[in-house]
């Protein structure tokens, strides 16, 4: 939890008080978290609210056999389709190291389909299972209680008391994260679970999984302080010079009595998955030039794919949608 104490640190009291001005609570809940990422990070023009610091790629997906069986998405059947992919450390500060504390160890893999038919499907995923809160009135309590944080704060801080009454958030923010090689060994997992309906009308619910073909692989915690601020993404374009960076796209499926509405509950690893097809990463593109105009929504969804009743999901829509807004003004 180191990085909760460096960003409360850092918080200026101004930007708290303008994050929590009055009427604050007339606005959408997706504006009052960008709010107050802005408070945490500092409102940086042109740049995102989260996930600041990014790399952007282009390939293709390439159905895997039968995986029209589980959803009628476009996609899923005939020729590869074209992805755009960005990858991207958590946190609101620009050109954040890969192992900056505002980071926390988190990253994401965030892919827009391309499709045949005119249309797109995003994918939006974060290298880690699970997450924190059940919900978008939760993840704002929680940013809240880490501006009110600061060094000077009294014990049992604000961030003590949210945690110890929100333990899936205290556990998800004690667990390791260790550092990848490069966005190419890291594996990705889907927050919500979305319902994946077929042509004849069956549908299932389940959850995103992206894994490295060339399998998980990471360094230690001193090779990584000791490596250039960008490694992820300057690996991953290095090996791309070699050939194309393969991932293969997954679909965890939720048994009866799985939780489909908490994204802090993880499923069972023996619960089945469903192989979608094969992802491979084909040329970098100049991110600073393309990356703000890139709006990445996980309900951006093509027919055969809807979201679940996971009220995170809506929140998240929000809160892109308002971030993109501010930085494209």
């Amino acid at each position: 939890m180191r990085w909760i104490r460096i960003v409360a640190a850092g918080i200026s009291l101004p930007a708290l008080v303008a994050a929590g001005a009055t009427g604050a609570e007339e606005k959408a809940l997706g504006t009052r978290i960008v709010d107050q990422m802005n408070a945490l990070y500092g409102a940086h023009p042109g740049v995102r609210a989260n996930h600041a610091t990014g790399a952007v790629f282009e390939g293709t997906f390439t159905p895997a056999q039968g995986a029209d069986a589980l959803s009628s998405a476009v996609f899923l059947k005939g020729p590869p389709t074209p992805l755009t992919i960005r990858f991207s450390n958590a946190g609101g500060v620009p050109d954040a190291p890969d192992t900056h504390s505002s980071v926390g160890g988190i990253r994401g893999m965030a892919i827009k389909f391309r499709l045949a038919n005119g249309g797109e499907n995003d994918i939006v995923c974060i290298s880690a299972n699970g997450f924190p809160v059940a919900t978008g009135e939760d993840f704002l309590a929680l940013l809240q209680a880490v501006g009110a944080s600061g060094p000077d704060a009294p014990k049992p801080t604000p961030i003590d008391t949210f945690l110890s009454s929100h333990p899936a958030a205290a556990a998800f923010l004690a667990e390791p994260r260790p550092v990848a090689v490069s966005y190419g060994t890291q594996p990705f997992f889907g927050v919500n679970a979305l319902k994946f309906t077929n042509a004849q009308g069956i549908y299932k619910f389940g959850r995103y999984r992206i894994v490295p073909e060339s399998g998980a692989a990471y360094v230690s915690d001193d090779e990584a302080a000791k490596r250039p601020a960008t490694a992820l993404a300057d690996n991953l374009r290095a090996s791309i010079e070699k050939g194309p960076v393969k991932f293969r796209l997954q679909v965890q499926l939720a048994a009866a009595d799985d939780p489909i509405t908490d994204a802090t509950r993880v499923w069972p690893d023996s619960r089945p998955t469903v192989e979608f097809g094969e992802i491979a990463i084909t040329r970098a593109l100049d991110t600073k030039k393309v990356e703000n105009g890139l709006l990445f929504m996980p309900t951006n969804l093509t027919k055969g794919i809807d979201v679940s009743d996971d009220p995170i999901l809506n929140t998240r829509t929000e809160a892109y949608g308002e971030s993109y807004g501010r930085r494209t003004k």
